[in-house]
């Protein structure tokens, strides 16, 4: 008898447990997004593969300490954030900018810069200012893989291995082209300025030789397609409160 009873009451505490757990909400999966970044100076700066600083990189990490406390920024070649953030839910990127072809592949929740992105060389270089791509012709020119300005140029007709040599980094571009193993680079007066306070050089050592006007630079902190909308929602109402650089 006293073993039916236990039996029986063993029997009804299990079917409140799970009848409890169903009605208890999920547990959030903050825990599990991901947040992809390259060193990308004056923008995103970092040591050791570790995000410590820069204009955006402050403001966006103030953020995620706000809605994201128990995730980190992982630092990594452009590539590669690009890759993961295009093909795993639940993974936050910057600073990406926002192009046509990339509207419908991420959920944008708020630009982090505007700047004016221009093609650059030595100011002693051969290499006179055009108003046209087509008018830039037997130059290298070094660029990110899944950057922005390297799919507009690709599209334009420049290819890898041609005119296109590809770099990691901006800085690893601006080395090159003061060691004129490259032509030209996309880069801003951000970036150069920043640069040449780190070097030495002077702004003036460059020249613009062409403007992107045809490709908007509006840099933006975006997550990948199916990242949690609850998280989506706090970061968006959180984003208002960013002081960040415009150009």
């Amino acid at each position: 008898m006293d073993s039916t009873i236990l039996s029986n009451a063993s029997s009804l505490l299990l079917s409140l447990l799970i009848v409890f757990s169903l009605q208890v909400p999920a547990k959030s999966n903050d825990g599990f997004i991901r947040i992809v970044t390259d060193h990308f100076p004056p923008y995103q700066i970092s040591r050791n593969n570790d995000l410590i600083g820069g204009s955006v990189g402050k403001e966006v990490s103030e953020l995620i300490d706000i809605v994201l406390p128990t995730s980190k920024v992982d630092v990594m070649p452009w590539a590669r954030a690009y890759e993961i953030a295009l093909n795993q839910p639940n993974t936050l990127i910057f600073s990406l900018i926002r192009t046509p072809e990339r509207e419908d592949k991420f959920i944008w929740i708020g630009k982090v810069a505007h700047v004016t992105t221009r093609l650059i060389s030595l100011k002693d270089a051969d290499i006179k200012p055009v108003d046209d791509l087509e008018d830039l012709s037997n130059i290298q020119i070094g660029v990110k893989r899944q950057d922005a300005v390297a799919n507009f140029l690709s599209k334009n007709g420049f290819e890898f291995e041609r005119e296109l040599v590809e770099i990691v980094s901006s800085v690893s571009t601006m080395k090159m082209l003061e060691r004129h193993r490259i032509d030209a680079i996309p880069a801003n007066r951000h970036i150069v300025q920043y640069y040449c306070k780190k070097t030495g050089c002077e702004s003036s050592d460059f020249k613009t030789i062409y403007t992107f006007k045809e490709l908007s630079e509006e840099f933006y902190l975006a997550a990948s397609l199916g990242t949690d909308p609850s998280i989506i929602k706090q970061l968006k109402e959180e984003f208002t409160n960013l002081k960040l650089p415009i150009d």
